[in-house]
């Protein structure tokens, strides 16, 4: 009798243990709902400024804007959280200045600081899939820019068709 009570003991403390784990697991998947969004966005910016084209570029740059404005702070861990509110007002400036023009070089320029500040908050958030930070030593006039992918294939969204797979992965983030 006794060994049933520990067995069964054991079982209750192991089922809960693993219905914490669970609950910590999807809720930590719902904090990431609206940085995901934005990472989403940002990649389809990526995307457009590697192919050059600026007029995609402005139109994913106005999904990224309206990414940002519907993150939900409540939904952020702490970490997460205290990060996005030092950057956030930064993203803002640059996705809507990518936004409001089609000339590719003044989105690049944007593009550079948008991304290093969108790094600051991916870095503290956690992701279900790896998210590689590269780096392309030739972008900003020689002093080299980062930007965020989704894939470590390199595809420099700095200089598309000119130096397409100019760059290396710098890190990998999960």
């Amino acid at each position: 009798l006794h060994l049933l009570k520990n067995y069964k003991m054991k079982s209750i403390k192991l089922l809960m243990a693993t219905a914490i784990i669970l609950f910590a697991t999807i809720a930590n998947a719902q904090t990431n709902t609206g940085i995901n969004k934005v990472l989403s966005a940002y990649i389809q910016l990526k995307d457009a400024l590697v192919k050059s084209d600026g007029t995609s570029s402005s139109n994913a740059s106005k999904t990224l804007l309206t990414a940002i404005q519907e993150v939900n702070m409540s939904e952020l861990n702490t970490d997460t959280h205290a990060q996005w509110m030092k950057v956030v007002n930064n993203l803002k400036e640059d996705a809507e200045h990518i936004s409001e023009t089609k000339e590719i070089t003044h989105q690049r320029d944007h593009f550079m600081s948008l991304s290093k500040n969108l790094y600051l908050v991916i870095k503290v958030s956690k992701s279900e899939t790896p998210i590689y930070y590269q780096f392309c030593p030739m972008a900003n006039k020689g002093k080299g820019a980062n930007w965020l992918s989704l894939e470590n294939k390199i595809k420099n969204p700095y200089y598309g068709n000119q130096m397409l797979t100019c760059g290396k992965v710098v890190e990998t983030i999960q």
